[in-house]
């Protein structure tokens, strides 16, 4: 039984040393693999879902953005507007909720 214990370490020796794997290392190596598949395919997705959120953020963003540059239009045109009778009328209406003597409310 020493000879075969013997023999077979050996053979395990002259394979390390020829560079031959011993088969538990074929074994570590596909699980090795496996690990880094399965951790690569969990970071794509979530990555996923990341870019996701990110997407629905930049279309909120760009709607916001949008109404915010509607409102500068708006008050710009009141700031170009000359000061008149028209003016005067609007404003009246708008700010002070008042209306002409002739106007039916």
């Amino acid at each position: 039984m020493e000879k075969a214990q013997i023999l077979e370490a050996k053979d395990l020796g002259m394979a390390v040393k020829k560079g031959l794997k011993a088969p538990y290392a074929r074994v570590l190596s596909r699980l090795m693999l496996a690990a880094l598949l399965t951790v690569s395919v969990i970071l794509f997705a979530a990555s996923i879902v990341k870019y996701d959120e990110l997407q629905r953020e930049k279309a909120a963003l760009e709607k916001e953005r949008d109404a915010l540059q509607t409102e500068v239009e708006e008050l710009r045109y009141l700031l170009d507007c000359p000061v008149d009778f028209d003016y005067i009328v609007r404003v009246a209406r708008e700010k002070l909720n008042l209306h002409l003597p002739d106007e039916i409310v």
